[in-house]
């Protein structure tokens, strides 16, 4: 899934090249990083990119050789169930028992092996008719992270990955009750990757969410018609699949990620995932630092940033714009947009 407009990298990203696309961590882009890791256990002409189809480009740019025929074009942005409902209908004409591993093409994953291992397992546990999902074990109180309530004490095993049963998907939650999670120990960050089959997935939504059974049966009688496929599509509820379908389900599984993982969700990621000088702070492309602790000074610009006497704060330079935020206050990144348009 590369649909993402990555609102909260601004200035870095903007909706005309997403953070996605964008060498924000390592010196690939993200989606080529995503690309590579799949490709360790998955043939290539098995691998499919869901996103607005103005991403095309960026993708053949970041991704060499990349296939059009394997990018799938949503008619517009709807979130990642109507996003799902796209990418099954077609997969499943061409085999609908193959299980398919669904994941977002921004996150920061540097452990391929272990990836590789857990995820071949997800892909053969899914054959017991499960929704499968990763749990990330939270090393913090997080509340920018929906959470999933597991049970511990009951699980089934293939070959080195144990998948729990999952009691409850939790929305992302205040601060005290973030502690409480962590606390009680059964609980795991979503890390918003899915496994499952294909001709499952249907019957799952037929099961659990009558509406969007429903729209999965219109798109599906209008697919070889573009037009018709478009206007049923663009009038869809936008929704994430969490809510419609992963929060309802009864048939769930999680196993908890052995791989590090960062959802690359804001700057302070970059801060955490980089090297750190003897200050403290991040300092990326050479700029100067005097009495300044715990920052992070990113540019794209060809010319040096000088902080001085600063503290816990982000200073971003690129040709969209420049952004000074403490480091606390970078999830409010999002709402610049809504305020610059």
């Amino acid at each position: 899934m590369a649909g993402g407009q990555g609102t909260r990298f601004w200035p870095y990203s903007t909706e005309k090249v997403p953070k996605q696309f964008l060498s924000i961590i390592g010196k690939q882009p993200l989606i080529l990083q995503t690309y590579n890791r799949l490709k360790a256990f998955i043939r290539p002409d098995n691998i499919y990119i869901v996103a607005d189809k103005k991403y095309l480009e960026l993708t053949r740019k970041s991704i060499p050789g990349f296939r059009e025929t394997n990018f799938i074009a949503e008619p517009s942005p709807k979130n990642t169930a109507p996003c799902l409902i796209l990418s099954n209908i077609l997969l499943s004409q061409k085999d609908r028992d193959a299980n398919v591993l669904v994941v977002p093409a921004d996150h920061y994953i540097p452990d391929l092996d272990i990836f590789t291992e857990q995820m071949q397992d997800a892909l053969e546990f899914a054959h017991n008719r499960y929704m499968v999902t990763a749990g990330i074990k939270p090393h913090m109180p997080h509340t920018g992270y929906g959470y999933i309530n597991f049970d511990a004490s009951r699980s089934d095993r293939l070959n080195q990955t144990r998948f729990f049963e999952v009691k409850a998907f939790k929305e992302k939650p205040k601060l005290p009750r973030a502690r409480q999670y962590v606390k009680q120990g059964n609980y795991c960050w979503n890390s918003g990757m899915f496994v499952y089959k294909l001709k499952f997935f249907r019957e799952f939504l037929e099961e659990y969410n009558s509406y969007y059974a429903g729209q999965y049966e219109k798109l599906e009688k209008v697919f070889s018609d573009r037009e018709k496929f478009k206007s049923v599509f663009n009038r869809i509820t936008p929704e994430s699949i969490d809510f419609a379908l992963m929060e309802k389900i009864e048939t769930v599984k999680m196993f908890q990620a052995k791989f590090s993982w960062s959802d690359v969700g804001a700057w302070s990621s970059v801060f955490e995932l980089n090297a750190k000088d003897s200050q403290g702070n991040v300092n990326i492309n050479h700029h100067v630092t005097i009495n300044s602790h715990n920052c992070l000074l990113f540019s794209t610009e060809n010319k040096p940033i000088a902080a001085i006497g600063i503290d816990n704060l982000v200073v971003i330079n690129t040709p969209s714009g420049i952004l000074v935020a403490p480091m606390d206050q970078l999830q409010k990144v999002k709402e610049v947009m809504g305020l610059l348009k």
